[in-house]
């Protein structure tokens, strides 16, 4: 059976000063984006809300959602036997403002440590196989 790309959701948290939220994932060994797989028949919107809660116990408000880009997808294939299943992600994009009264702290192996960065900062983390797409990404928002 061929291998597909999974249908995936991505933050991209702006702060006050716009910064973007990245955070550092110790079971990757690498810095991303809160991010994840949606689920069977799950849109996408519900689908970054279940990821923000899982990864940083963040609930997002419908109301700092600045843009979600629904044709503008970025897409990273996973390095040789990663998944069984699926090649790499296909992912839409969720432009969010920061509500400052979040708290925002980091779930199970997902991350241990969150930063906010500049965001053409994206290129000097080491975000593995994901750069290229995550700088589309910062391109995408008009953050860069």
């Amino acid at each position: 059976m061929a291998k597909i790309y999974r249908k995936a959701v991505m933050a991209v948290i702006i702060n006050n000063e716009n910064k973007v939220l990245i955070g550092y994932s110790p079971r990757d060994k690498s810095y991303k984006f809160p991010q994840g797989g949606l689920e069977n028949n799950e849109d996408v919107l519900n689908g970054i809300k279940r990821e923000l809660i899982e990864e940083l116990d963040y609930h997002l408000h419908h109301r700092f959602i600045l843009k979600v880009y629904s044709t503008d997808k970025i897409r990273y294939s996973f390095p040789p036997d990663v998944h069984p299943i699926f090649m790499g992600q296909e992912l839409t994009i969720v432009k969010i403002k920061h509500n400052p009264n979040s708290i925002i702290i980091p779930q199970d192996d997902e991350f241990d440590k969150l930063f906010w960065i500049e965001p053409q900062d994206i290129i000097k983390y080491n975000t593995e196989y994901r750069s290229e797409a995550y700088y589309n990404a910062m391109l995408i928002c008009r953050l860069v």
